[in-house]
């Protein structure tokens, strides 16, 4: 009995020693806290309050000085306003962060700002702004000492979809396969259901119903390995305008309703009538 205590004594001493060597866990700051709630309510679809903390977030940050995260909460902002739609706030939020990143010498914060401020821009069908700003994400990055190759497949895809957004065509289609595969070995299921989804998108534009429905199959695929739920409503709107082409109204209802209670917050749902109306989508 006592060589049990012993040991169970010398146990809690090592225990001990070794919490006392990795030292005290710094509590999380308030800026942290309001992220870390903003990003669940972003991923989970809830945008309205994903904006809410974010600016409270953005609001702690600044009051102890963390320029850095307050960059951060502003970029994040623009992101949650991008996906409602409202790009004209995104653009305003996506403007600032990018100011602060550059002012910080923060390259990559900054290239990626200003990646989001050209896709807010093309969104709007605003050409001129859209290029400007990929110019300068290029360049943002190009200046930086990072190395980091993965920048080029990243900003391969902005430029696809900024592309497609103004033109309905992507000029880079080389381009962007080299960076599905890149995407594929990381493996990088976020960025793949992006590239799918914009592929899927091309697709249509061509009538070629058949193979946007295969991508778009494939984008919800990657969305659910990503946990990025806020983007299956996109995809299943989609399969439903296809399956309504295709005669099928059941799977068109079926689709339609699925997207619509998955909508994230702050998004207008679009009506079925809408939605059914083929308009020679599929040829």
């Amino acid at each position: 009995m006592k060589k049990n205590t012993a040991a169970i004594l010398l146990l809690i001493a090592v225990l001990t020693v070794l919490a006392g060597c990795a030292g005290p866990r710094r509590p999380p700051r308030p800026d942290e806290l309001h992220g870390s709630r903003g990003y669940r309510y972003f991923m989970d679809g809830d945008m309205p309050r994903a904006v809410e903390a974010y600016m409270r977030g953005y609001a702690a940050a600044r009051g102890i000085d963390n320029a850095a995260g307050a960059a951060r909460n502003l970029s994040n902002i623009g992101r949650a306003y991008h996906e409602m739609g409202r790009n004209d706030s995104a653009a305003l939020y996506f403007a600032k962060a990018y100011e602060d990143f550059a002012m910080l010498g923060d390259n990559a914060g900054a290239a990626g700002a200003a990646a989001w401020l050209a896709l807010s821009f093309a969104a709007a069908g605003e050409e001129t702004h859209a290029r400007k700003w990929f110019n300068t994400a290029q360049a943002t990055i190009n200046g930086s000492k990072r190395g980091d190759k993965g920048w080029d497949h990243y900003l391969a895809l902005i430029r696809a979809t900024v592309d497609f957004r103004l033109t309905s065509k992507i000029s880079n289609e080389s381009a962007l396969a080299a960076a599905e595969k890149f995407y594929r070995r990381q493996p990088d299921p976020s960025s793949l259901a992006a590239i799918h989804l914009l592929i899927a998108d091309a697709a249509l534009a061509k009538g070629d119903c058949r193979a946007a429905a295969g991508y778009l199959n494939d984008a919800l695929a990657g969305i659910d390995a990503s946990q990025e739920i806020y983007k299956r409503s996109g995809a299943l709107f989609k399969l439903a305008t296809i399956s309504f082409c295709a005669g099928d109204q059941r799977a068109g209802n079926y689709y339609y309703g699925r997207a619509a209670d998955c909508a994230p917050k702050g998004t207008a749902v679009p009506p079925i009538e809408e939605v059914s109306s083929c308009g020679g989508v599929c040829r």
